[in-house]
């Protein structure tokens, strides 16, 4: 069940579900943030060095989420492990 301010001329209900969706996404990537950068306290009081461990530490994350992503595509053997579709043979 969904629970919604907006009246029925405003969006449809595919809309509305389509947004709550996208809206679970990055609630999912926040507490993703929170748990493992440890983003959830802030140890800061002045706004401008808060405002800058805040950036500091998202671009740690998005550093880490592309090298993650990288270190997926490269075989330390130096060759792949798994032969893709393209390579197999016919016989």
């Amino acid at each position: 069940m969904v629970f919604t301010t907006l009246l029925a001329a405003q969006m449809d209900l595919a809309e509305v579900l389509e947004n709550y969706r996208f809206r679970w996404q990055i609630e999912l990537v926040f507490k993703r943030l929170k748990s493992l950068l440890a983003v959830g306290h802030l140890p800061k009081y002045d706004e401008q060095s808060s405002r800058a461990w805040l950036y500091a530490k998202l671009f740690v994350a998005l550093l880490t989420q592309k090298l993650v992503r990288l270190g997926a595509t490269i075989s330390p053997w130096g060759y792949e492990l798994w032969p893709s579709p393209e390579s197999e043979s016919v016989a």
